[in-house]
Order: C-alpha cells, then structure tokens, then sequence
C-alpha cells in the first residue's frame, strides 16, 4: 500500500521540516510505502504563484503587503551572514536528501494537479496546513488533487487558530466531509471539527512524539560550534525578550552558559553572553535540544523535543500572541502546565525543580500508542 503525504515543508524552519520527516518514518516503521508528495509551500522561493493557487479567503491590502514584504525582511537580515546562511541552506536540504522520501518537486500548483499520482492513500500531514491565514489555497491540504475514490486521512492537522471565521466555515465544513479519518494535533480542533462539520476527529499527537528519543538520534549530528558543559538553550520562533531574561537569571543562580539556536541565519543577540548558532540544521537542532540541560523556548516543537528528550524546559507565551493553544493543549496532556510561563512572570513564581519524567513518560508512551493506533486503524480500515 503508497501512502503520499502533503504537510509543510521545506521552509527553512526546524519544526516544520522535523514533523515531515517523522510522518513518513512513522509510517515506514509500521511497514507502509510511503513518501511525501513535494509540493512546495507559498513560502518557498521556488514556488510558482498562478492563478490555481489564489487564496481561498479575502486578505486585506495590510495582509497582502506584510505577505509581500516579509520574505524581503527576511533576506536583508541575512545578507550580512551569507556564508552561514549557505552552511543552514545545505543542511537543510542535506537532511532531506539523506532521510526524507520524497516524490519529484512540484513547484506550483498546476503542476501537482496535473500529474498522475501513484498513491492508494493520501493523507494530510501535520502542522498549521489548514491555517485560514495562509496567503495562498487552502485546497492541496484538503487533498482535492486526490482521483476519487481514494482513501483520504487527516492526521495531526492544525487550524493554526483558535477558531474558524464565521466567513470560512462554509469551505471548511465542504472540505472536511470529504475524509475517511480525522485527528487533529490540538484539543479544540476536536470540538471545531464538530461544530463546523459535524464529524468526529480524534486528538493525537504531533508526529514527533511518535518517534523516540533512540529513533532521533539516529538523525542527530553534533554542530561545529565548540559547547563545553551543559547549557541554557534558547530557541525563539516570536521575539519575546522576557526569554533572554528569564535565561540570565537561570544563568547568574546556576553558571550555566547560554546558547541561542538562531531561527535565521543571523545573530539574534547584540550581548557577547550568549553564543548564538546561526548555521544549524534539522539534524544539529536536535543535537542541541537533547544535549541542553534547560530549555528556554516560545516554539510548540521546541517543548514537543524537549518533552521528547527529557529535558528540563519553560515554555514562554508572549503577551502579544494570541493563539497559544498549541502549547497549551501539549503541555496539559502531558501534566506540564506548570513549565508554560506567560511573558513577565515574577522570578519567585517559576517551578525551579526538574522535571519528574516517569510519569510523562508512561503518558507518552501511552498517548504515542493510541495515535499510532489510529493512524493504522484509519489506513487499514474499511
């Protein structure tokens, strides 16, 4: 039996790049053929924009200018480091080359609906693919480029949002009729999927918590970057200074140094106190949270990993952020919720004792089997 997966991918960003990898390992690891279709995400500079791939939604002129201007930020913050950006290109694409099946490249949308795919099962992958935020079609998440009659599955979707806007559901409700199976990465996309099309979904975990601690590792590899000890690591997806903060106090009480895993290929820190690693890829990132003796992070993958590895952690919720139910939903199944700190909390309210993981542990395993379980009962069930 093929299985094509569709998530995100490809889009220069630790989290996205580690859950894509993990969906087609899981599946290989229970004896499926299966591969992700490589359809590259809006974001990707290679992307053709056509007239097929026009978002579903209306964006205002503010949204379209933010979309347009946003990638041309991102390059002007890194001409200044083009050699570590060259490094964190070629480990990204390395990491895929050397692990990640992947069909041929479809750069734009016309093309992957055009082709003749050879899949039994086509399955959404996880990640914020049905987020309705997102400047392009929603619809190759929705695997309306799948020929009938074949078995399509959701797993580990996220809305990216806390609900649906009263203007979407009417797609979201046509769109989601149209699957087999449902699971969902948070606990409210249960009850959205419910409300918005009256079907059941199932809460599951996010892909890689369905591989272990031995299986990443196989993936890991050591940066060049010379780290003596353990160390406070920092991994920010949001600015928030409050996590520098935080890291400093941990410092001055423990001695421990400070590391900074940059989400671009520049320096994020003007101070000389923490060491910023601005060319990491996929496979130095999880070296890096499995080797920390104390997360720092605002990113949803970032405690997924250090849940994963073990680590001592503290998830920070920016003040600006609205939708933080991703960590949220994380962290309570796990009975963390004391490790979530909403950004200005006082020095004397944060836990300072370790983590005890004999109990997240069973948890884990416990919830890894239950999602393991759907993902079978939905590919082989009739």
């Amino acid at each position: 039996m093929k299985i094509g997966i569709i998530t995100i991918l490809k889009v220069n960003n630790y989290g996205a790049e580690l859950q894509a990898y993990a969906t087609q390992a899981v599946l290989k690891k229970l004896g499926y053929d299966a591969e992700i279709i490589d359809y590259l995400f809006y974001k990707n500079p290679g992307y053709k924009r056509t007239k097929m791939s026009s978002p579903v939604f209306h964006f205002s002129l503010v949204l379209r200018l933010k979309e347009w201007l946003y990638p041309k930020m991102t390059t002007l913050k890194t001409l200044n480091n083009r050699k570590a950006q060259k490094v964190r290109e070629r480990r990204f694409a390395n990491f895929h080359k050397e692990n990640t099946s992947l069909s041929p490249t479809y750069r734009s949308m016309d093309e992957l609906y055009s082709a003749r795919l050879p899949y039994d099962v086509y399955l959404t992958g996880s990640d914020q693919v049905w987020n309705p935020g997102l400047y392009s079609s929603l619809n190759p998440y929705f695997l309306t480029f799948a020929p009938q009659g074949k078995k399509r599955i959701a797993y580990a979707a996220s809305f990216g949002v806390s609900q649906i806007p009263t203007y979407a559901k009417p797609y979201y409700r046509e769109r989601l009729r149209q699957y087999d199976a449902i699971g969902v990465r948070e606990r409210e996309a249960v009850d959205m999927v419910k409300a918005v099309a009256g079907r059941e979904a199932e809460w599951v975990l996010d892909p890689t918590l369905l591989l272990t601690k031995v299986d990443w590792l196989k993936v890991a590899r050591q940066p060049k970057t010379s780290i003596n000890g353990k160390y406070i690591l920092i991994y920010e997806l949001t600015r928030c200074p409050y996590i520098g903060q935080l890291a400093r106090h941990i410092h001055a009480a423990k001695g421990l140094q400070m590391v900074r895993i940059c989400k671009r290929a520049c320096r994020e820190d003007k101070e000389c106190d923490i060491i910023n690693i601005t060319d990491a890829g996929p496979s130095e990132f999880l070296h890096l949270v499995a080797n920390a003796g104390l997360v720092i992070t605002n990113s949803f993958h970032g405690t997924a990993f250090s849940i994963n590895f073990g680590r001592d952690f503290y998830t920070v919720l920016p003040l600006r952020k609205k939708n933080n139910s991703r960590q949220r939903s994380l962290l309570q199944m796990f009975g963390l919720s004391e490790r979530l700190l909403v950004e200005g909390t006082a020095w004397e309210d944060i836990p300072n004792t370790g983590i005890d993981y004999s109990e997240v542990g069973k948890c884990l395993d416990r919830e890894r089997n239950k999602s393991i379980q759907f993902l079978k009962d939905a590919i082989d069930g009739e």
